[in-house]
């Protein structure tokens, strides 16, 4: 027990021993006549028939044959390692001592790491370089236990009838899905635990795909050096990764649960905001850039570095996405994360959206990217729209005002219904005059240029740039903020309220037109209690004791210091029916252009639920088509047949529970009816 690598030590025992019997074999079996002779009489001696395989059916004596020369290392292998390569207890397929060499751990079969206990042990570490000694010396024992023991006809059937025994090699590439799978389950199970707080488990969220990349590039090493591209284990790779995808390789208590997973949901959900996230991170675009541009020892230019480096990322990320079934999901949730890019600018590259896009076409075809290709495009017609209106507007443009001609500037993206995520509207929103005479100039040209057309304004979409100035800023700021943000910062734009006392959430409602009160809390909540930088109201509650609110400082003629109050009070998070919003005269920045982000601009469970609604929805109406599809063709089938059709045609998981209930619903809206006489087949209705 005080020996910490037992299996590896005595896979390098057995290894040595049969280079040994090698030399014995050269020594003891030349190739002359005299040995030949010696041979000739030991042939005679059945005593030594039961050292070589019992799949021989005859031995010839002969130091040429290969059949004489493997007498020595057959000893070996049948009476050192054969015993032990046997899944069952103590043997070293056994996932204490198995699990270590295919992690390539430097603890392994230590009673403190490797095994099943240490989940990471696969990592790579920094200063360690994962060469596969042990995996790849154990396959090569493997291989060789399998060739001696294999018949020399391998096409014949068995004498008794049954399948040929398991070899070495099936028992090793069994126990190695069962370690993918069980390593597996253990990235996907991350941020699911119902101990920790929600934000650990979005934490924990955040590195499931990295985590899934690292182990994937780890299943193909050892796939590609320890087993030699053995094409067997890469069937088995292939099918870890779809179960760890699909959430088919579930823990042991799920499996308890009879919890079959969620066909890829919450996968297909994590890749696409982990595809999100890259695509509008510059930082780490330029982190990735530099990675490659270290790696390779010639020199090129930045753009071919960073070209390189999102073409590594994508081609990882569509190698996960492969394996993924609920692929609608993705596309669902990655064509919502693309809208926002789009419509807010935080795209770092429309090249490299183009390119992802036009692999996800080539992987799933163009029905898949239709939508997608229709966002661009609405994108470039809007600009060739705002030219044509800009070439129009020129000398007129003074006939809006005289300072909204030189203050404001508006710029509009033309949107298609159908390629576009639904968005809140705002019906009753009141914009300042300088925006309702740009709005009605917009509208009578394109009233004019697209007779037939309507225009419905989507102002949750939204952004402004709105110049502020603060006391203690020398020079005006922009601040980034969407519509709704804009206008509950021009209700300050003059004052602060009745008796400079700060408005209250009713009165910031009556003068935007918000009616939307979680929305307008959630914008308050943006300016008034987002990081710091970003802090241009002051929220002030109405039930702290020790919060007297004194006037603005703008209202006595002040010198920008912030209002004086009896003692510091922790303000609340939450906004309530009486607290009061001011105009923040101590805010300072160094940065002369602010991003304020509303909170609405991070996903909500509400909204993540919705989108998972409308994939839901969207999975019946396809079963429903595909079973019209299919009794349209066959005008009659059998209940299995209809049920294994339908499922061959769905590019996305499905219970035949679903698909029955899709069948019944078909029959009440006459689409298609039973048969007399038996109630197992359908029959169509034209």
């Amino acid at each position: 027990s005080g020996r910490r690598r037992v299996a590896p030590d005595f896979l390098r025992h057995v290894e040595e021993r049969l280079r040994q019997s090698l030399g014995l074999t050269l020594y003891y079996l030349p190739s002359n006549k005299a040995a030949a002779a010696a041979l000739r009489q030991l042939s005679k001696l059945p005593c030594l028939l039961g050292a070589v395989s019992s799949t021989a059916k005859k031995v010839v004596w002969s130091p040429l044959n290969c059949t004489t020369r493997r007498i020595l290392p057959a000893i070996i292998e049948k009476q050192l390692l054969l015993p032990h390569l046997v899944p069952t207890s103590g043997g070293i397929l056994e996932s204490r001592h198995l699990y270590p060499m295919l992690d390539d751990d430097d603890q392994a079969g230590s009673e403190d790491g490797g095994g099943t206990k240490n989940q990471e042990a696969w990592k790579s570490h920094a200063g360690h370089t994962k060469t596969y000694e042990n995996a790849k010396r154990l396959y090569g024992l493997c291989w060789r236990m399998t060739a001696s023991l294999r018949p020399p006809d391998t096409s014949a059937p068995t004498p008794s009838g049954n399948p040929p025994p398991s070899s070495a090699l099936d028992h090793l590439r069994v126990a190695f899905g069962e370690y993918g799978r069980l390593r597996g389950a253990g990235i996907v199970e991350q941020g699911q635990s119902k101990v920790s707080n929600v934000s650990n488990n979005k934490e924990m969220e955040k590195r499931i795909i990295p985590d899934l990349l690292a182990f994937k590039n780890h299943l193909m090493s050892l796939h590609a050096i320890a087993f030699r591209s053995d094409d067997s284990f890469g069937v088995t790779v292939r099918s870890i990764l779809e179960d760890v995808l699909n959430g088919a390789a579930a823990s042991s208590s799920k499996r308890r649960n009879n919890d079959d997973g969620d066909g890829g949901r919450r996968i297909a959900e994590l890749l696409a905001k982990h595809v999100d996230a890259r695509f509008k991170d510059a930082k780490a675009q330029a982190a990735s850039s530099n990675v490659v541009a270290a790696s390779c020892e010639s020199r090129m230019s930045l753009p071919a570095v960073a070209a390189d480096a999102s073409e590594s990322f994508q081609s990882e990320v569509l190698s996960l996405f492969r394996h993924v079934h609920s692929k609608d999901v993705f596309e669902a949730f990655y064509k919502r994360d693309l809208a926002k890019r789009l419509l807010t600018g935080r795209a770092v590259s429309t090249d490299m959206e183009r390119s992802f896009m036009s692999k996800l076409k080539a992987e799933c075809g163009a029905g898949y990217t239709s939508k997608m290709e229709g966002m661009f495009k609405d994108m470039e017609l809007s600009r060739d729209i705002m030219g044509s209106y800009a070439a129009h507007a020129g000398s007129s443009l003074a006939a809006v005002g005289p300072m909204s001609a030189k203050t404001v500037d508006m710029d509009v993206q033309v949107l298609t219904t159908g390629y576009w995520p639904v968005y809140p509207k705002y019906p009753n929103i009141i914009l300042p005059p300088e925006l309702l005479a740009l709005r009605s100039k917009f509208e009578s040209y394109y009233d004019d240029k697209y007779q037939g057309r309507r225009i419905a304004w989507q102002y949750s979409l939204g952004n402004c740039i709105v110049k502020a100035n603060f006391p203690k800023s020398s020079a005006p700021k922009e601040l980034i903020v969407n519509v709704c943000q804009s206008l509950v910062l021009l209700c300050f734009r003059h004052e602060d309220g009745e008796n400079r006392m700060g408005l209250t959430l009713d009165e910031i409602r009556k003068r935007t037109g918000i009616e939307d009160r979680g929305e307008l809390e959630r914008v308050l909540q943006s300016l008034s209690m987002g990081r710091d930088g970003t802090r241009v109201l002051r929220k002030v509650d109405y039930d702290s004791p020790t919060s007297k609110v004194e006037p603005s400082p703008r209202a006595k003629g002040g010198d920008g210091d912030s209002p004086r109050k009896t003692k510091r009070a922790r303000v609340r998070r939450n906004v309530g029916p009486h607290d009061r919003f001011l105009f923040n005269s101590s805010f300072s920045s160094n940065q002369r252009r602010i991003r304020i982000t509303n909170i609405t601009m991070k996903e909500t469970s509400e909204e993540r639920d919705k989108t998972h609604e409308g994939v839901s929805k969207d999975r019946l109406y396809f079963i429903d088509a595909a079973v019209v599809r299919i009794m349209k063709a066959r005008k009659a089938i059998d209940h299995r047949a209809l049920i294994g059709e339908v499922l061959a045609q769905l590019k996305f998981p499905a219970a035949s529970a679903d698909i029955k209930k899709r069948i019944e619903s078909l029959i009440e809206r006459e689409y298609m009816e039973r048969a007399e006489g038996d109630v197992s087949k359908y029959k169509y209705l034209a």
